[in-house]
């Protein structure tokens, strides 16, 4: 970053997976935002999904570019397409599923930024049985560490 502004092109940034068949691309975050958000693109095959979770500390918000998501927020069912975007603040559930026979693409915010540290660990850990279901305790242990439960 220079003076302040920064470019990051496109496709560049690292990519981390997740234990939900999806991929992550980092765009920007603590340093370059001093900790007040990061930046993602999830990549998504038809049918990848998370687990109903809650960030007691961070705000996750989508905006969908490709595909089709569906949401569980609080109980509450929302489909979202290219253009659509979805807030999850701190203490709401939420959960996600590509609904669309194609891969989806969206933006991810987390606010405060969520350390490029965390995405580092758990894309080591989902590596580490590659095929198989990653250790949940492990990821629970990784969650806590960075103050996302």
């Amino acid at each position: 970053m220079e003076n302040g502004a920064m470019v990051v092109s496109a496709a560049t940034g690292p990519a981390h997976r997740s234990p939900f068949g999806d991929s992550l691309r980092w765009i920007t975050g603590e340093d370059a935002t001093r900790g007040a958000y990061s930046l993602h693109e999830r990549t998504a095959p038809p049918g990848a999904a998370s687990v109903p979770h809650v960030h007691s500390r961070v705000s996750e918000a989508f905006y969908v570019l490709e595909g089709k998501i569906t949401f569980e927020l609080d109980g509450r069912t929302v489909t979202a397409g290219p253009g659509d975007y979805v807030l999850a603040q701190p203490g709401v559930s939420h959960a996600w599923r590509v609904t669309s026979g194609a891969v989806a693409r969206a933006l991810i915010l987390f606010a405060p930024s969520v350390p490029l540290a965390f995405f580092e660990e758990i894309d080591a850990a989902v590596s580490e049985t590659p095929g198989a279901r990653p250790d949940l305790r492990q990821l629970a242990a990784i969650n806590e560490k960075y103050g996302l439960t």
